[in-house]
């Protein structure tokens, strides 16, 4: 019996370890999946709208050209079960270099809000590369994590959750809980 407890445990550690393997690669390819995809968010539901201009008018604010040909697809995320916030608007660029330049022109255009898109209201509006469910989760816990330890930078790039403590610090990836755990 004892050498079918050891047996069955050591079986069990490595199937666990597959399975952890498996989920990483899966979710590497759902992230990948995402690489030439934003979301922006902030941008109020008006009845009967093209969400394809609402995209053309934020490009527009950043003195970005989009054209139809440069879009794959874009459409409004599903609505919330929690808060009144407005359901995001995902855009799916045809080639990668697009989505860069415009979350690029994102990041040198200090505010953007409704406003320089011709609506009457004033809300910020929020331009971020989309990330996998998991990622996002992952992405939740590294804020809070830099609340809490009082890090400096906090940032995504293709995918990747990067932090940093302070201007001269090392740059340190996040891929998963444990990587928190050990900044700790």
């Amino acid at each position: 019996m004892s050498n079918l407890i050891e047996a069955l445990t050591t079986e069990n550690s490595q199937l666990k370890k597959k399975v952890k393997e498996l989920e990483t690669r899966l979710e590497d390819i759902e992230q990948y999946s995402r690489s030439n995809c934003i979301e922006i968010q902030g941008i109020p539901l008006e009845p009967a709208e093209n969400v394809l201009n609402i995209v053309k008018d934020v490009g527009r604010a950043l003195d970005f050209d989009i054209s139809d040909t440069m879009v794959d697809a874009c459409h409004r995320l599903g609505v919330q079960k929690t808060g009144d916030k407005p359901p995001g608007i995902i855009v799916k660029f045809v080639r990668r270099m697009d989505k860069e330049s415009f979350i690029q022109r994102r990041r040198v255009k200090t505010t953007l809000s409704t406003r320089h898109i011709g609506r009457k209201d004033d809300c910020p509006i929020y331009v971020n590369e989309s990330l996998s469910p998991a990622r996002r989760r992952l992405h939740a816990l590294a804020r809070k994590f830099q609340r809490e330890k009082n890090y400096k930078f906090l940032w995504v790039r293709n995918g990747k959750i990067f932090m940093r403590k302070e201007d001269k610090a090392p740059v340190k990836v996040i891929s998963s809980e444990e990587d928190l755990q050990r900044y700790l």
